[in-house]
């Protein structure tokens, strides 16, 4: 079997087999993160591998494991404002040290930073009012393992644009 094959064409079977392997993780790490971080792992395909590793590691008692979970945790924190959360989207963040990220809120660039438990955090997308039609802004980070809300973009409102708090029901 091997005899009746060239040198060249095992040699070109060996290079894919090899660029596949490598690049393997990368393209699975562009396909479950945020759209923000992409291009990270199209630049650097051997941080797929450190994706791939985080996934193998992920806490077996993490709360928030899938998009449909961190989605309805965000809107339980939200219940009663006017902050609509919309989208969930995973960001793989570096090793034991804070992230920082700059967005909008009411017009002005806000830079937070938020320190997650695991590598792996929701950013939640939404609107600021329900019924406005502006583009999409942050709105929270939701830590991956424990769930909690480590950022919530009503602390970073101007006071005049503050929610109204809900009445609580009796």
């Amino acid at each position: 079997m091997f005899t009746s094959r060239s040198k060249l064409f095992w040699a070109i079977v060996a290079l894919v087999l090899a660029a596949f392997v490598f690049l393997f993780p990368a393209l699975i790490a562009y396909r479950y993160t945020a759209p923000s971080q992409r291009n990270d792992f199209v630049t650097h395909p051997w941080r797929g591998w450190s994706f791939a590793w985080a996934t193998i590691m992920v806490p077996g008692d993490s709360k928030l494991k899938t998009s449909g979970q961190a989605l309805r945790e965000a809107k339980r924190v939200f219940r009663g404002s006017s902050v609509d959360p919309q989208e969930i989207q995973l960001l793989f963040v570096p090793k034991q040290r804070p992230y920082a990220f700059t967005h909008d809120v009411a017009g002005q660039s806000v830079t937070s930073t938020v320190t997650p438990s695991y590598r792996f955090i929701w950013q939640v997308t939404g609107k600021l009012d329900v019924a406005s039609t502006s583009p999409l802004v942050i709105v929270a980070m939701l830590d991956y393992a424990s769930g909690a809300a480590l950022y919530d973009v009503r602390n970073d409102l101007p006071s005049a644009t503050q929610p109204e708090p809900s009445p609580s029901a009796p």
